[in-house]
């Protein structure tokens, strides 16, 4: 006869502890499951996609009814908990049905915490921590709405992003002096805050809210300090704190949560406890990982087997919001620690830190490419000692093009958990491809379950697959745009050409869209529209990141730089007057020589950037968009003894030919006046170096993280045929490059000698490239002010 086990809670950690249990016993145990929701178990990570319209319910759900049935389950969901008749053995549930048990799980999970002020029992305040919460915030009309999320964590940024994706103007406000302070340091926490600031979320640090202002809606929040902010919504993310009233309230020993053994055991034999509910070593969790071995280890108890015992696991920490690369795992913390690796490069954001102890990582922080997360991950689990190979841990053999690969298949252990989200391991998912003949991931993740909740792993499964089988390996190798539409790059332009759509709207609802659009999706069909329909279609300003919204390069503080434009890096005399009376007049706190040769307002405020545009009367140098933005030149000749050519000449004139078109990532040109290559045209998009007789044009060089050096494409001997190759490639690149794929990515993808074939060997594909390209310049407007200028 089957003993009986009763679970009280049907989250993540209960269901992952009956999967594991009915793999080990599928036979061992009737089932009962009590839970307070109303629909089954669902992934409370994706809570802020189904909010942002990302996902849909049955999306995130953890199994369907049907499941439990299959499986033999009692599943009685809308039903609470009343007591737990210890003596009994029986669980009392408030409709006073009794549900007898031989074993009990408690899974009640956690409450969240919520500002203890004036004001919250307001309409419009709201915590985020269910799907009946998400439902209550979705009720609200987002259009036009300020909302303020309190709480700079994981959840409350993520839940920002949601926010702000709805069409609300959105900020987070915070306590701390940097955002997930728990997680990274100060260098990451700044990057980040500037990274947010940039896809249009507003960030208020040191804020403690102290009341919530309004009638009986809220109208807005007030601070410590004194200061105000309007607000239409207010979003509590201040974190959690178990459950455990019910649990107390029978009599099982409790502290700050219900306190468990080595096999999440209670100090009632009969009686166990997994997830933020629980406490083992006097510590709770909150994330995935240590919560779905604890379902793990408590499954094996259950078996029979015994053989497992419960060591808190080495957790890491990841943000879910498109467009940000961001891992942090272990005691990244100084502590005591003195030896650390770091990187930094402020200008692409990007920066990565180790802090280690007798030679082994004892914490990681990563931010703006996380491709290493999963080797040091490994490292730091298996304490190795990284003596020898200290030079290769953030980049491995070859720089970050080969980071990925420095992470060996043959080096993750088997109980390596590969989908966070789903508590996956290599060695499950080597074992489906294995034993069911898997051979795509979309095949992994329908046996597994692996990816299909965030998909941060899927590159992860697909080295994995490669491994595991080889050339049969079948590559998705044609994705869509996003996460918010199964359309590729391909179906978007087509159908905007076939049906003449004319606005990113237009696009989305005839497309099928799942919601409206994200900081990847709205930019790049905006982008699609002025290639597909020049002359006709303006960019929308709706749908621009936020400095090209702004016109404007947000800084880390949330002030601008104003870059005006500079032909060549040329300027005269009553430009540089009329630039030293503008930061003069309106107080600018730093004035700064760029390296794109130009010249730089720092620390201008929102609400003078227009009137600075004005009073400047100057085109933008489009230093913050996906455009052509500099065009750097030595002097050459006349002026230099070494000059072979008239660099400066032919840089104007290409920057005066070019500037305004958009392109799918951020293009440079360099033009040196000879082979010393003082403008550095050897690692820009396009290089071009003065010889004797002519010139060379380089192209797919990069200077930033990603160190490129530009590939020479052609010799040509006069001006004239350098321009038409120039403007050839760049118009190539513009049409069939993905939107924010810099150009040295985009050669290796299409071919450097298909590349050479079409823009510099077919004189007749060559012109009619550069013809469209000129026709897309002459469908711009007049020569770009800021919009300030013509108000």
């Amino acid at each position: 006869m089957k003993k009986k086990l009763v679970i009280i809670g049907n989250g993540m950690a209960s269901v992952h502890c009956v999967e594991q249990l009915l793999k080990q016993a599928p036979d061992a145990y009737g089932i009962t499951i009590l839970s307070s929701e109303k629909t089954p178990g669902y992934n409370r990570i994706l809570l802020a996609s189904i909010l942002s319209g990302e996902k849909r319910m049955e999306e995130i759900v953890l199994h369907a009814e049907d499941w439990y049935l299959a499986n033999g389950i009692t599943l009685r969901l809308g039903l609470n908990v009343a007591k737990i008749l210890r003596h009994k053995k029986e669980a009392l549930a408030e409709d006073g049905s009794s549900h007898p048990y031989d074993k009990l799980i408690i899974a009640t999970g956690s409450l969240p915490l919520a500002l203890n002020v004036p004001g919250t029992g307001k309409k419009g305040v709201f915590t985020f921590r269910s799907l009946r919460d998400c439902e209550s915030l979705s009720a609200f009309p987002p259009k036009g709405k300020r909302a303020v999320v309190v709480g700079g964590g994981l959840l409350g940024l993520e839940t920002a992003w949601s926010l702000k994706k709805l069409g609300m103007e959105t900020t987070v406000v915070h306590i701390n002096g940097r955002l997930m302070e728990r997680q990274l340091d100060e260098t990451s926490a700044s990057l980040l805050l500037k990274r947010l600031r940039e896809i249009g979320v507003k960030v208020l640090l040191e804020k403690e809210t102290v009341e919530i202002l309004g009638d009986e809606s809220v109208q807005g929040v007030r601070f410590q300090d004194g200061t105000e902010l309007l607000a239409d919504i207010v979003v509590q993310s201040l974190g959690i704190r178990p459950n455990i009233e019910l649990t107390r309230s029978s009599g099982i020993y409790c502290e700050r949560g219900i306190v468990v053994s080595d096999v999440m055991q209670t100090y009632d034999p009969s009686v166990y406890a997994i997830g933020e509910c629980a406490q083992h070593r006097g510590r709770t969790f909150g994330l995935v990982a240590p919560i779905f071995e604890q379902g793990k280890v408590l499954a094996n108890h259950l078996a029979g087997e015994g053989r497992l015992i419960y060591r808190t696991p080495l957790v890491s920490a990841k943000l879910k919001v498109p467009g940000i690369e961001l891992f942090s795992v272990g005691d990244f913390h100084d502590n005591g620690h003195e030896d650390s690796i770091s990187y930094c490069d402020l200008s692409s954001g990007v920066y990565k830190r180790l802090i280690l102890s007798d030679n082994r990582i004892v914490g990681a922080v990563l931010i703006g490419d996380s491709s290493a997360g999963p080797r040091i991950f490994q490292l730091i689990s298996d304490q190795t000692d990284i003596k020898e190979h200290r030079d290769r841990l953030l980049f491995g053999d070859g720089g970050p093009e080969k980071a990925r690969e420095a992470f060996r298949i043959d080096e993750m252990k088997d109980d390596f958990i590969v989908c966070g989200c789903a508590g996956v391991t290599k060695g499950e998912i080597v074992r489906a491809i294995e034993e069911k003949g898997l051979f795509k991931l979309e095949d992994v993740r329908r046996e597994t379950g692996a990816s299909k909740s965030c998909g941060g792993c899927a590159p992860l499964i697909e080295r994995l697959l490669e491994s595991v089988v080889g050339s049969d390996y079948q590559k998705d190798r044609v994705k869509p745009i996003c996460e918010c539409t199964s359309y590729t790059r391909e179906d978007v332009l087509n159908n905007i050409r076939e049906k003449d759509l004319a606005r990113v709207e237009d696009v989305m609802k005839t497309l099928g869209w799942k919601s409206g659009g994200c900081d990847i999706c709205g930019p790049a069909v905006n982008y699609y529209l002025t290639l597909c329909r020049p002359g006709r279609y303006e960019s929308d300003p709706e749908y621009s990141p936020l400095n090209e919204k702004m016109h404007a390069n947000v800084q880390s503080d949330g002030a601008y730089s104003v870059v005006p434009r500079m032909y060549g890096g040329v300027a005269d005399a009553a430009q540089l007057k009329r630039i030293a009376e503008t930061a003069e007049k309106f107080k600018v706190p730093l004035v700064k020589l760029t390296g794109g040769q130009r010249i730089a307002l720092v620390g201008v405020r929102e609400e003078q950037l227009k009137p600075i545009w004005k009073e400047l009367g100057m085109p933008s140098g489009f230093a913050y968009a996906k455009s052509l933005r500099t065009v750097k030149t030595c002097v050459g000749l006349p002026y230099c003894r070494y000059g072979t050519q008239k660099s400066m000449e032919l840089g104007i004139a290409l920057e005066k030919e070019l500037e305004r078109i958009m392109a799918p990532a951020k293009v440079k040109l360099g033009v040196s006046g000879c082979p010393r290559n003082c403008a550095e045209s050897g690692i820009k998009d396009i290089g071009i170096v003065g010889v004797k007789g002519g010139w060379e044009i380089y192209i797919g060089g990069n200077g930033g993280v990603n160190l490129e050096k530009a590939a020479l494409l052609a010799a040509v001997q006069t001006e004239v045929e350098a321009v038409e190759i120039v403007k050839a490639f760049l118009q190539l690149y513009r049409e069939e490059a993905d939107y924010m794929e810099r150009s040295s990515k985009w050669i290796r993808r299409f071919g450097f000698e298909t590349i050479k074939k079409m823009a510099v060997e077919s004189p007749v594909e060559r012109k009619e490239l550069a013809e469209r390209l000129d026709t897309a310049l002459a469908g711009l407007k007049d020569p770009w002010l800021h919009q300030a200028t013509k108000k």
